[in-house]
């Protein structure tokens, strides 16, 4: 009988063991996804600072002779540059 309840703890824990390690297996893969969304979005980032700075460099000089209108239009396009479509 003693073999019997001992054989049954051990199976009992060893499931339980094995379930606890699933369950942290799934957190690290969530955890990881979540990673490697955030770089994406760094990256995606960094590109658009990056083409920022080269609509700047190519319209500084023009910016200052521009109207009202062509202002708010060219404001309006850096506000939207880079939004997911």
């Amino acid at each position: 009988m003693a073999d019997i309840d001992i054989t049954l703890i051990v199976i009992v824990t060893n499931t339980l063991v094995v379930l606890a390690t699933f369950i942290a297996t799934l957190y690290r893969i969530k955890i990881e996804r979540e990673q490697i969304q955030t770089l994406k979005k760094n990256t995606q980032a960094r590109e658009c600072l990056e083409e920022f700075r080269r609509y700047i460099k190519a319209e500084r000089g023009s910016v200052g002779e521009m109207s009202a209108q062509e202002l708010k239009e060219f404001l309006d396009y850096l506000e939207k540059l880079g939004e997911q479509k």
